[in-house]
């Protein structure tokens, strides 16, 4: 009996753990927990109880894993997301301790550089990443004149 609400309690604890985590983490335990508490019924023995719930988790770890990883969807890009790449001008002072703004397609952004970067107004920059509404900006690269051949 005192092993049964051991297993009981463990298992109501692996499921607490999953619906607090979202990320298929003990999803698998407490599975095996469970199979373990109706183990109790049969055998009395804790080695054998315990040898179900490894057995159980590690069987549901196994056939269920990839199959939660096929459902995973990826990460959708964002229309922020697609502007890194890209090339903006800056407008005020932009240095990797002080933020100011910079212009991308019409639309002004809070912009910072990356350590060792500092820009002017005027200066040309690349986008490298985007935190939340800033723009982290990094030396533009210089563009080579076409010439005759």
């Amino acid at each position: 009996m005192l092993q049964a609400i051991g297993w009981l309690v463990a298992t109501i604890v692996l499921v607490f753990i999953e619906a607090t985590t979202f990320n298929l983490v003990s999803v698998w335990f407490a599975v095996g927990g469970a199979a373990a508490l109706i183990s109790c019924v049969f055998t009395d023995s804790l080695r054998v109880q315990s040898a179900v719930f490894v057995v159980v988790s590690i069987l549901c770890l196994l056939a269920l894993r990839p199959l939660a990883a096929r459902l995973r969807r990826p990460l959708t890009p964002t229309n922020g997301d697609l502007n890194v790449g890209r090339t903006a001008t800056i407008l005020t002072p932009v240095d990797a301790d002080t933020p100011g703004r910079a212009r991308l397609d019409g639309v002004d952004w809070n912009a910072q550089a990356v350590p060792g970067a500092a820009f002017a107004p005027g200066d040309k920059c690349r986008v490298a990443a985007i935190r939340s509404t800033t723009l982290i900006v990094e030396p533009a690269p210089a563009e080579t004149p076409v010439g005759p051949n």
